[in-house]
């Protein structure tokens, strides 16, 4: 054993002037291969990793098979850590040596090692040698960790920062959901976050998977707000935010449920989508019945009213007319027996929106406001409604 660490010294002090890499790489290979103890192989494989040889992965590779076949059978406490150490350096190893021949076995210690950061490592090492024939296995083995929480959180959320990172590396757009998923998942707060910084560097533009997420019955209602509110914040067009953005509330008026927090949930996502057509404006004519039905039968007034700004904010015919057909249908209620207050407030909110609408379509029904027996501030509305209404 001492003559394998003195010739392991000999090799370090003189290997950068004297051995070529591949002759290097043969004495390393040799002092591992004859080495006893896991203890005296990690050792070797330290300086092999401080030293960044170019072109050991048929080593690293040979290295890992043998460790995989008698990982089982450690039963030492020290042995066994060192041989796990073993596996994540050669982990690593291999995946900057992108060595694509490793990767069923890389496979194998993702699977069946014991400690979440070598499996970790193993994950990340193939994603960065982008083997096509395990791709669908990260993505399961993430799926799967997305949906079940393991009994520690911190291992489980390891292993899970591995397959975030390895899809990644793989930069396979169908890695993207399950990334996306992760980023909602049951995760510590670090995972989650890497999640979302790892979500951009898969696909540039996340809208196929938005609308996948947004109209998939796989998906919970949270999650579909939360895909609402992720394409918000980034950098992909207006137009495909406001599509994403009438296909949640399509989606908000056609979903129906029996449980409290997934109706607040439905609701919330109505509004944030409404907000979000307010602000990018839409070319999509499908918006129009969805918005005039948020207006006259949302969940509560804060809906109605956003929907309100949303139909004004489109600056169209279509829009106009639907608000002053609201607006004719309140002032005869206001004219056969009085409206209450929360309809008071929406008149109050429907008259500035037509006025910003610059609308000819709109004087009729601002007209029928200032002859009815409307107080005093909301006829003044209406005629500040008007003046902004070119002749």
């Amino acid at each position: 054993m001492k003559k394998i660490f003195v010739l392991l010294v000999l090799l370090i002090i003189v290997s950068g002037s004297v051995f070529a890499a591949s002759e290097e790489v043969e004495v390393y290979a040799y002092l591992y291969n004859n080495a006893i103890t896991h203890s005296s192989q990690l050792v070797i494989l330290q300086n092999m990793d401080q030293a960044r040889l170019a072109g050991a992965g048929e080593f690293y590779a040979s290295a890992l098979r043998q460790l995989i076949a008698g990982y089982k059978n450690i039963k030492d406490a020290t042995e066994r850590s060192a041989a796990e150490d073993q596996a994540k350096i050669l982990s690593k190893l291999l995946g900057s040596e992108k060595y694509s021949q490793a990767s069923a076995d890389l496979w194998l210690v993702a699977e069946g090692f014991t400690d979440p950061l070598v499996r970790a490592e193993a994950l990340i090492a193939i994603g960065k040698i982008r083997s096509a024939i395990y791709l669908p296995h990260v993505i399961r083995l993430l799926n799967n960790s997305n949906e079940t929480p393991t009994k520690d959180p911190m291992e489980g959320g390891r292993i899970a920062f591995g397959a975030i990172i390895s899809l990644e590396k793989y930069q396979n757009p169908e890695g993207y959901i399950p990334v996306f998923i992760a980023s909602t998942a049951w995760y510590p707060n670090r995972v989650k976050e890497q999640a979302k910084k790892s979500m951009p560097l898969i696909a540039r533009d996340p809208t196929p998977y938005m609308i996948e997420v947004v109209k998939g019955p796989a998906y919970n209602y949270e999650r579909k707000k939360i895909a609402l509110e992720t394409i918000d914040s980034t950098n992909t067009s207006r137009e495909n935010k406001a599509n994403v953005a009438v296909l949640a509330l399509d989606t908000g008026w056609k979903s129906s449920t029996n449980v409290q927090k997934d109706r607040i949930f439905i609701s919330d996502m109505r509004k944030y989508a409404i907000d979000m057509i307010n602000k990018y404006r839409t070319s999509d004519d499908t918006v129009y019945p969805l918005l005039e039905r948020s207006m006259r039968s949302g969940n509560d007034t804060t809906e109605k009213i956003k929907a309100i700004s949303a139909l004004a904010a489109q600056k169209s015919d279509e829009g106009t007319e639907r608000l002053s057909n609201y607006l004719r249908f309140l002032n005869n209620r206001q004219n056969s027996g009085g409206l209450t207050r929360d309809e008071l407030n929406l008149v109050k909110a429907i008259i500035p929106a037509l006025g910003y609408t610059e609308n000819p379509k709109a004087r009729s029904s601002l007209n029928e406001v200032i002859v009815i027996n409307y107080q005093k501030d909301v006829k003044k509305l209406a005629d500040n409604a008007l003046k902004q209404i070119p002749n």
